[in-house]
């Protein structure tokens, strides 16, 4: 910092010291150089910053012993405070001093430690990490989210360890790396779980049908498929004998998952208090190892709800977003109907890009319900819209297009008694304020009893 600008500093009242160091440490995540930078901008800001024992819970561990150094600083500088800490190790740790360097900063944060990330790519830096969360007591954490970026690593070893098998944790992320299968976990008081595929890895059912049967008081669960369509080895091919009943599940997230595994999974979930599914565009086809497809379609998805009723759940909320994947009209057709089947009881609903579709669809679905297909919603109060998204999915189109099709695709919806909407929430444009558009937009609001235009 120049002579000019510290003595610019010097100018400031003293109560504005603490928001400005807040607002770096804010800035610099899990880089606590930024905080020693600001530190040493005057005597006053440096006492301030030192006496304030949270501005230091914050740090990185890597594979470089400055980032050790800086280590000790902040377990010194954080008093009894909580610690946040990021393992970061993007390559090998080379050399014993180093090592050692590490594990006993580590040591010393260990009985504080709250909330851990693990940021690793390769097989050595897991031997490392393994063995302090199984056998350094941890008894502090709370929360652990681990991601193994590594596109060759397969086989059985592509596992972490879950500190006290899990007993303590409250959230667990984990992206491109499992637990050890057939591992004994305790994960009572868990609330929170993501499971996250790796790019070229695929999870291990067994895995999954270890860790969620003991997640007994879990409220939100997603499958995460980020770096790569989340799917398992073998998909569909569940034991006979799993279920997944999670009494206090209220939120499940989809993003990217393998019909081949949602199907099944949601024919086997029992969740009486869940409220929100959250789900992106699946992937059309699931082959397995062997390349044999294990999901061919959702017409065997939609007869399996169709012949048991008992499989719906009662989530009231969905979400529906653009993710990549077009169908078809045949094909979202199929989709929108195990999706009402499955989820009778919607009465909000969000929706994306080519969803929009299944605006029409259920109007047409009304026009001829039967004993063979699920019914079509009815109970749909709310409807949220990110028309930005339908932009950019239907090229060509203009907005106030776009406003006139769903004016016309509600007023068949409400004409044949489907979505009585309350409430509609879409993005606003400059187009509305053209004559046209405020026509639109009047029509619109006839609709609805609250029509909200969102920035």
């Amino acid at each position: 910092m120049t002579q000019g600008l510290v003595a610019k500093f010097d100018t400031l009242p003293p109560e504005l010291y603490l928001p400005i160091a807040r607002l770096s440490v804010a800035e610099s995540g899990y880089d606590v150089r930024d905080i020693v930078r600001v530190s040493n901008i005057n005597s006053g800001m440096r006492n301030m910053v030192i006496n304030t024992p949270d501005l230091w819970r914050k740090f990185t561990l890597s594979t470089s012993t400055s980032s050790h150094k800086l280590g000790r600083l902040c377990i010194s500088r954080s008093g009894s405070h909580a610690l946040d800490l990021l393992i970061a190790l993007a390559q090998p740790m080379v050399g014993e001093k180093r090592v050692y360097s590490f594990l006993k900063c580590f040591n010393l944060a260990a009985p504080r430690i709250a909330r851990l990330l693990v940021r690793i790519s390769h097989p050595s830096s897991l031997n490392i990490v393994n063995p302090l969360l199984s056998k350094v007591e941890l008894p502090a954490l709370k929360d652990i989210d681990a991601d193994y970026d590594n596109e060759v690593h397969e086989g059985l070893d592509r596992w972490i360890s879950l500190p006290s098998h899990g007993a303590n944790l409250r959230s667990i992320t984990l992206t491109g790396v499992q637990t050890q299968p057939f591992s004994q976990v305790d994960l009572a008081n868990l609330t929170s779980l993501s499971l996250g595929a790796g790019k070229h890895w695929k999870w291990m059912s067994m895995s999954i049908a270890t860790l969620l049967p003991a997640a007994t008081s879990l409220q939100e669960l997603q499958f995460v498929g980020e770096k790569g369509t989340f799917h398992t080895y073998l998909d569909d091919e569940w034991d006979d004998d799993v279920s997944f009943t999670f009494p206090a599940l209220r939120r499940v997230r989809f993003a990217k998952t393998a019909p081949g595994f949602m199907v099944p999974f949601l024919r086997e979930l029992n969740a009486p208090l869940l409220e929100e599914v959250d789900m992106t565009t699946p992937p059309h086809r699931t082959h397995n190892e062997e390349g044999e497809e294990v999901f061919a379609g959702w017409i065997g998805a939609v007869r399996s709800v169709v012949e048991n009723p008992a499989l719906a759940l009662p989530a009231h909320t969905l979400k529906l977003r653009q993710g990549g994947v077009k169908y078809t009209p045949q094909e979202m057709f199929t989709l929108a109907l195990f999706l009402m089947g499955i989820f009778p009881n919607i009465t909000t609903l969000e929706i994306e890009g080519g969803f929009l579709s299944i605006l029409p669809i259920c109007s047409t679905l009304a026009d001829r319900e039967t004993g063979g297909a699920p019914r079509v919603w009815r109970s749909v109060e709310r409807l949220k819209l990110d028309t930005q998204i339908y932009q950019d999915s239907y090229e060509g189109v203009e907005y106030g297009e776009f406003l006139i099709r769903l004016t016309g695709s509600l007023q068949l919806l409400k004409e044949k008694g489907v979505m009585n909407l309350r409430e509609l929430r879409l993005s606003a444009d400059q187009s509305l304020q053209s004559p046209k558009g405020r026509v639109t937009v009047e029509a619109l609001s006839k609709l609805v009893e609250v029509l909200i235009l969102e920035d």
